[in-house]
């Protein structure tokens, strides 16, 4: 492959990796909210249900989910679609592994301290440090655990709540955040779960989750959020405050 055909590979990737970096980061805090009760009399106020949601996920301190992901961007009728499981352990070690569509299979690696975004099919690994990738300190924060959810978002039910309905509540945070515009969390108050999110930034574009098999408390070893680059395979690092 020529050199600049390398060049343009690496650009392409790049952007599309910080898109999937901070999804992943937002994938994270959708499926910390797993604790919503059902609706006891008086209904509770959104904020309440989010403080026992932070109190529930403090507790976990890990899990493990399937997903399903549709990204739209801004205008656009359709969205690209992907699908596969995640690992995430307190305080920011993360583990995506996208298997659908077979043909862009992708792995993102998080060990607390940088993040490694590989794709097999180019024999590519892109190498971020973490507080780079989530340029959104209110993000970081939350997803460390450092954050209050009360503390750094406006709470409001996105639907009023009704008995035999799940809970439908919108985030938005309390200072402008590019990355992070607004979030709605549909809660299934039987089980516990975070069913469905969505997630919107400034520049319009629009991100959904579909969430299923959901396990908390999964044991892992800080390993298996390191990643190892097969032989072959192209590094490329971004040094800190680049881009």
């Amino acid at each position: 492959m020529a050199n600049r055909e390398i060049f343009d590979t690496v650009d392409t990737m790049i952007m599309r990796i910080k898109k999937y970096a901070v999804q992943a980061m937002i994938l994270s805090l959708a499926v910390m909210v797993w604790v919503c009760p059902g609706f006891p009399e008086p209904v509770p106020d959104p904020s309440e249900v989010m403080a026992r949601v932070q109190d529930k996920y403090d507790q976990a301190g890990s899990f493990k989910t399937w997903f399903r992901q549709e990204t739209r961007e801004a205008k656009a009728s359709q969205g690209d679609k992907a699908s596969g499981v995640m690992f995430f352990q307190k305080p920011s070690r993360m583990r995506w592994q996208y298997e659908s569509p077979p043909d862009q299979k992708k792995e993102v690696f998080s060990d607390g301290r940088q993040v490694w975004i590989y794709i097999p099919e180019d024999a590519l690994a892109l190498v971020y440090p973490l507080n780079q990738v989530l340029r959104s300190d209110l993000v970081l924060r939350f997803f460390s655990g450092i954050g209050k959810v009360t503390q750094d978002f406006h709470l409001f039910w996105q639907r009023p709540p009704e008995a035999g309905l799940n809970y439908i509540i919108r985030l938005e945070p309390r200072q402008p955040q590019a990355e992070l515009k607004r979030l709605i969390l549909t809660i299934n108050p039987g089980t516990h779960l975070v069913e469905n999110l969505e997630f919107s930034n400034a520049l319009g574009e629009e991100t959904r989750f579909a969430f299923s098999r959901t396990t908390l408390g999964v044991k892992l070893a800080p390993s298996f959020f390191t990643f190892t680059p097969p032989p072959g395979v192209q590094i490329v690092r971004e040094a800190p405050g680049v881009r």
